[in-house]
């Protein structure tokens, strides 16, 4: 219950009320109050962002590769219907792709994710297109962790005390305050593993809605071995779901060190190594016409 202190002035028979001023309310920026406001958003979402569809246009670049792969594809676009999805049990976000067009060309063998999602548990569809997918990937480097809410699993009850955070910076944007909040991970089971199932150690940022806790965007780095990744993740609101969505996912590779081969014969005789492996990735998602997902069997 609000109490308000009402003053009032008595000058003869006439009475003068003041009135109080609307109370703004006072915004936590401490990093802890900023933390815990996206993870409860975060909580919510993982209800909201769950059985929803979303058409996919996707496109890969090989920027740079050094030995060149020869007849090897530089460039590639698709078409695809994404699913989203939280699976409560292993606090694990899922975002499944339904490949349908590969450089303009239909699918001939395109596997049916409704029938599969009515037949198997959720995790083991995604994990089933997953490799399937993974034959469409251009470029040397092996990736299958390329999810556009893999970063928000940071936020989850599960994980979260793993991670230390650190507010960056505060700015104004329209009538909302965004903060910019560091995320490391200090131990394990790390969210990511290699090919060998080693701990691979996740740091990146949120821009986060002061109050709300709502991200707008997420931003997740890893190194394994020579290879650097960065997934970023950019939300906006959409009307039909009354919700804000991914809106634009973008993926950067980088393995080894890009060097430069000397023209001198006398520095190539020197260092006949110096020009190594070296291989740059860019990919982009863009998502659009959200819209729910309906099976006759849910997750099991």
């Amino acid at each position: 219950m609000r109490l308000f202190l009402l003053a009032a002035l008595f000058l003869g028979s006439s009475v003068l009320s003041i009135r109080p001023t609307a109370q703004v309310p006072v915004l936590d920026l401490s990093t802890r109050g900023l933390v815990a406001a996206a993870a409860r958003y975060v909580s919510e979402y993982q209800q909201q962002l769950t059985w929803v569809l979303a058409d996919e246009d996707y496109s890969q670049e090989v920027r740079a590769q050094v030995p060149e792969q020869r007849g090897a594809p530089r460039s590639r676009s698709m078409t695809s219907e994404m699913f989203f999805m939280f699976a409560p049990f292993e606090h694990q976000w899922m975002a499944i792709r339904d490949v349908g067009e590969v450089d303009g060309v239909a699918l001939p063998d395109r596997r049916d994710l409704r029938a599969s999602l009515e037949t198997m548990p959720a995790t083991h569809v995604a994990a089933a297109f997953k490799r399937n997918n993974a034959r469409f990937n251009i470029g040397r480097v092996t990736r299958n962790f390329n999810e556009p809410t893999l970063a928000l699993v940071v936020l989850d009850s599960d994980h979260r005390d793993r991670f230390k955070f650190e507010r960056k910076s505060v700015a104004k944007s329209g009538d909302a305050t965004l903060a910019t909040i560091d995320f490391v991970e200090k131990s394990s089971p790390t969210l990511i593993r290699d090919l060998r199932y080693r701990s691979v150690y996740s740091k990146g940022s949120f821009m986060v809605e002061a109050g709300t806790g709502r991200v707008r965007r997420a931003v997740l780095r890893v190194q394994i071995d020579a290879l650097k990744v960065e997934l970023t993740t950019d939300y906006a609101p959409d009307p039909r779901l009354e919700m804000w969505v991914p809106s634009v996912f973008r993926e950067r590779y980088e393995q080894g060190q890009e060097t430069r081969v000397s023209d001198n014969r006398r520095d190539a005789a020197t260092f006949p190594d110096s020009r190594r492996d070296y291989e740059h990735i860019q990919c982009e998602a863009r998502y659009s016409n959200y819209r729910r997902f309906e099976v006759l069997s849910r997750i099991k």
